[in-house]
């Protein structure tokens, strides 16, 4: 079994998710899961692309040439985040939202803004030290 196929299956199992579903998401038939998964069949790229979206995870982490599931994007994350947290529906970046804010919100903002300064200056020293 290839690295392809090992990680297919580990990765839909874990996702809890049969093969007729993955089959479905694909468009194409449950054999032709089962063949991907047995190794007797190759997926295209264009269906690398498609499951490698599904779960979330690389085409290098698909195909093995990579451990890492996912590499780590600033950006992405930040919308990730935004979108969790329903804050790019809620006027985040509308000027008259900030205007509401009261003193404890501003305490609040004002806490998280010195936790991120204090750890990037952590990270920094981190990165200097190993120099």
């Amino acid at each position: 079994m290839s690295e392809f196929n090992k990680r297919l299956v580990r990765l839909r199992e874990k996702n809890k998710m049969k093969r007729e579903d993955l089959a479905k998401l694909l468009g194409v038939s449950y054999s032709t899961v089962a063949k991907y998964e047995q190794g007797v069949r190759e997926p295209d790229i264009e269906t690398i692309k498609k499951i490698s979206e599904i779960f979330d995870v690389t085409e290098s982490f698909l195909l093995g040439s990579t451990n890492k599931e996912k590499e780590f994007d600033p950006i992405a994350e930040h919308n990730h985040l935004l979108k969790k947290y329903g804050i790019e529906d809620s006027g985040f970046f509308d000027i008259e939202k900030w205007k509401q804010m009261g003193p404890e919100d501003l305490k609040q903002l004002e806490d998280y803004f010195e936790f991120i300064v204090s750890k990037a200056k952590e990270r920094e020293k981190e990165d200097k030290d190993s120099e």
